[in-house]
């Protein structure tokens, strides 16, 4: 499967004269070529690539992403479609400052997500590949390796919400990430209507773009600033509601209830979060502290599958009827994500076995995906 991926997606880094991209394209034209000999060729080229942008950033660049290789590296690897504001938000990220990444740089990150650009504080933000049937979202950033936190839920709601913060934030003169958007931004927003509105930021984005995870925050830290404590939980089920699929939402309600006094709505809320994938939840000092306030001190990832396994009582199973042997591969492949997060296992170790457990679970291009992201590191 390796050596498949390798065939499918050997592409030269984004910004690689046209020259040298001609001349590896021969290379792995070439009849019988040795694969660490194609390797070695594109490991020298991204070397010089990555020295030329470190020596020209600060300055404007000749040749913009437009997340082509991306959208390839998404249809051909992941065999999913990518979003449709793919370049405008390629672009915006460029206009952000950040450093393009190749697509296929993704040893050491989350092993499904596709990187897209670094950030100046050193965050990886890419599309998280959830499906093998739909379309690569939501926009993540990834630090730390394995732990992703959620910035948008597509392509199309980032460009938006950076387009409306670069108005928030500067003078009416400064439209550097609108321009970047191009027609996707014209269409998305006009230029002025956040500053005419009135309204505050995350009060504006949440109910004229849509809802963000730091926006949903925003919005209980206002109210509690209001001393609103109703309307601060009332924001939180509202959160929880939309995005309860991932661990953050679940943290931040169990830390909220813990300020409160609530505790034992802060140990629900924990257990909540640990129910999530643990690569979602914010890192592994979140992940700690959930174990702790959840009252599981010292258990390992399997002894609180299993604690939350037994929790459904006894006549779970004789309900649910035995598990298929695509659920039973799922649920390890979800054992072995949690496990890396929690820092358990190193990806590298089980990144075969991963793309195996998706195999079996009927997921055969996730699986192609995983193993694809044990080649090139994100440097």
């Amino acid at each position: 499967m390796r050596k498949q991926c390798d065939a499918l997606f050997d592409t030269a880094p984004l910004g690689t004269p046209a020259s040298e991209r001609h001349t590896m394209a021969t290379a792995r034209a070439t009849a019988g070529a040795p694969a660490r000999a194609t390797t070695a060729r594109w490991i020298a080229t991204r070397s010089r690539a990555t020295r030329a942008t470190r020596g020209t950033r600060g300055r404007a660049r000749a040749t913009p992403n437009d997340g082509e290789a991306h959208a390839a590296y998404l249809r051909d690897v992941a065999a999913t479609r990518a979003p449709a504001e793919l370049a405008a938000l390629a672009r915006v990220l460029d206009a952000l400052g950040c450093e393009t990444i190749a697509p296929n740089a993704r040893r050491g990150i989350h092993p499904l997500v596709m990187p897209l650009a670094r950030t100046r504080e050193g965050g990886v933000i890419g599309l998280m590949v959830t499906e093998d049937d739909g379309e690569a979202t939501p926009v993540v950033e990834v630090r730390d390796g394995a732990h992703a936190t959620m910035l948008a839920k597509s392509a199309r709601d980032y460009v938006h919400r950076a387009i409306v913060e670069e108005e928030a934030m500067s003078d009416e003169q400064t439209t550097t990430v609108a321009a970047a958007a191009g027609a996707v931004g014209v269409s998305l927003h006009a230029h002025g209507a956040f500053k005419t509105s009135g309204k505050e930021f995350d009060v504006y984005v949440t109910t004229q773009i849509g809802k963000f995870p730091s926006s949903m925050e925003g919005l209980v830290r206002r109210h509690l600033k209001r001393n609103d404590e109703q309307s601060a939980l009332i924001t939180c089920d509202l959160y929880k509601a939309t995005f309860g699929d991932w661990g953050a939402p679940h943290v931040f309600i169990s830390d909220l209830y813990s300020k409160l006094g609530r505790d034992e709505e802060a140990r629900d809320a924990a257990r909540q979060a640990l129910q999530t994938p643990w690569s979602t939840i914010g890192g592994r000092d979140a992940i700690t502290r959930m174990i702790d306030v959840a009252g599981w001190s010292g258990k390992t990832v399997a002894e609180i599958k299993e604690v939350l396994e037994s929790r459904r009582g006894p006549s779970a199973a004789a309900f649910d009827g035995p598990k298929s042997e695509k659920q039973l591969a799922r649920e390890e492949g979800e054992l072995l994500l949690d496990q890396i997060a929690a820092g358990e296992i190193e990806s590298s170790t089980v990144n075969q076995r991963l793309a195996e457990c998706y195999m079996n679970a009927g997921k055969p291009a996730l699986a192609k995906f995983i193993m694809c992201g044990a080649g090139m590191p994100a440097l």
